[in-house]
């Protein structure tokens, strides 16, 4: 791709915003090393790249939070002298976070609104807000008079998106939008994108799955390192395979696991009468060693089976181990840990990691009962335990000393692997465990967990990630309205199938 040398070339061809050279230096580090990229009026534009690679620092660099050292950027072939939040909006760039700024007790209107609130006689005018807002919400399948806390993910996502557009957004910046979504509210956001698109607003996306890039973006720019790796204005002639090299600079083999059968096994955990609210499970049986997939849709059960099994979710019902007698399930997550369950949260940031503290001491966090005595732990068994799994769970930091919240997402979520791991447990539960972590990492997490079903660790996936489930199980178990409506197995697991079976 060839780039424009000067703002007048800029001004003659498509390109909205183009950015020349940025350097960012934090003292000694060096975050981004002369990006160059242009991006096209009337499009969507990818970003893409591992944890670490500078997409962050690139984003606020545009958006106007971060300064750069060195580089310039322009706007409709302008440069630009100052840039700040105030001055990049000013030019209609807007940033939409990842979590929905939204104000949950004030209207869809009034979200909508905010800072650009039509007044009369000094007083907010009302009216004219409400003849505003249906205007701008117009074809967006949102109730200008709901309150925003009661509309759904997708509902904020768009919302948010129009205030942005609204308020003189011609440059709209998406940071992991899909994130929490199902496949369903995906496809809405995007062709909710692809209107606004036609409209001639202008989005980059930033992602860090191939098929959504693949899937709505024209153009993408990939960085690695802080350098650029590549870009292209036609997405449509890269593959996924293509652009996973371009993100971590090699090839990197996609985790298969190698199906197995169970059949004939005495089930390492079985479920009996499990009910609670929206939720009935009257039997599930997991064999030792077997990888078994939860999915649906948000509210379906399988989310909600999975939590009341580790008792986070009230249900009644009983569970057995390896053919035992069978036990009330669990109240509360530590009689699960005690039982033999462990739970991994799709929230590591609320519910997976302690950031201040240690990588170690992460790790060690759940088991810590097991080397109490008396109220003294074992420092020497501690110390054990954090380096093996500090070791075979593969983070990449100088040692288990470093805290938690100076490493990249993915290596956030091996630590939270690693803590859950250390209470050998006989039944594992990760729900989504390689959202927003970068494809590489990905690979690395789904073959710790094929390796623990080794050992004959039962696994259940709670995952929306059809591809993944389809590389990762034995089984999946569809759930519609609290219930397994369906389970396909072996050869029947297919991305089609799954979808079409979730979507029914």
């Amino acid at each position: 791709m060839t780039l424009a040398n000067n703002s007048q070339a800029a001004a003659a061809d498509d390109r909205i915003l183009r950015i020349e050279n940025v350097v960012k230096r934090y003292g000694v580090v060096q975050a981004l090393r002369g990006v160059t990229m242009s991006v096209r009026r009337g499009t969507i534009h990818g970003l893409l790249g591992e944890n670490g690679a500078g997409k962050s620092t690139l984003v606020g660099i545009i958006s106007g939070q971060v300064r750069p050292t060195s580089g310039q950027i322009f706007m409709d072939g302008q440069p630009l002298a100052q840039v700040d939040v105030k001055a990049m909006e000013q030019a209609g760039v807007f940033l939409v976070t990842q979590e929905p700024m939204i104000i949950d007790n004030m209207t869809a209107a009034e979200n909508l609104m905010l800072g650009i609130w039509p007044t009369r006689h000094g007083l907010v005018d009302w009216k004219a807000l409400q003849t505003d807002a249906q205007r701008m919400l117009k074809g967006s399948d949102i109730d200008a008079n709901a309150l925003a806390g009661q509309l759904d993910a997708v509902a904020r996502r768009k919302l948010n998106i129009l205030r942005a557009m609204f308020s003189g957004g011609k440059v709209i910046i998406l940071d992991e939008p899909t994130a929490a979504l199902t496949v369903t509210d995906r496809q809405q956001l995007f062709d909710f994108m692809r209107r606004l698109k036609a409209g001639g607003v202008t989005f980059i996306f930033i992602s860090h799955y191939n098929d959504e890039i693949l899937e709505i973006c024209d153009s993408v720019t990939v960085l690695r390192d802080g350098n650029l790796a590549g870009n292209t204005d036609n997405v449509g002639t890269l593959t996924s395979m293509q652009l996973t090299e371009l993100v971590i600079g090699r090839g990197v083999e996609l985790f298969q696991r190698r199906r197995r059968e169970h059949t004939g096994k005495t089930p390492a955990v079985s479920l009996s009468n499990v009910q609670g609210k929206s939720l009935f499970l009257e039997r599930f049986d997991i064999a030792p060693g077997e990888v078994v997939g939860f999915t649906g849709l948000p509210g379906a059960g399988a989310k909600e089976t999975a939590r009341a099994i580790f008792g986070l979710h009230s249900a009644s019902g009983t569970l057995s181990l390896n053919g035992g007698a069978s036990v009330p399930l669990p109240d509360k997550p530590r009689t699960a840990f005690d039982t033999g369950i462990a739970y991994l949260s799709d929230d590591r940031r609320r519910d997976g990691a302690v950031g201040p503290m240690s990588i170690g001491e992460n790790i060690a966090l759940s088991s810590l009962p097991t080397r109490s005595t008396l109220g003294f732990i074992d420092s020497k068994d501690e110390a054990s335990v954090i380096e093996y799994y500090f070791t075979t769970i593969g983070v990449k930091a100088p040692s288990a000393d470093y805290a938690v919240d100076t490493l990249s997402g993915g290596n956030q979520q091996k630590v939270c692997l690693g803590r859950v791991l250390a209470t050998k447990p006989r039944l594992l539960i990760v729900d989504e465990p390689t959202r927003g972590i970068d494809v590489g990492v990905k690979q690395d997490v789904l073959r710790i967990i094929d390796e623990l079903s080794d050992t004959g660790v039962a696994v259940i996936i709670v995952s929306t990630d059809m591809d993944e489930l389809v590389r990762a199980v034995d089984r999946v178990c569809i759930f519609e309205q609290g219930i397994i409506k369906e389970t396909l197995a072996g050869d029947e697991i297919t991305v089609e199938r799954l979808r079409a079976s979730v979507q029914a």
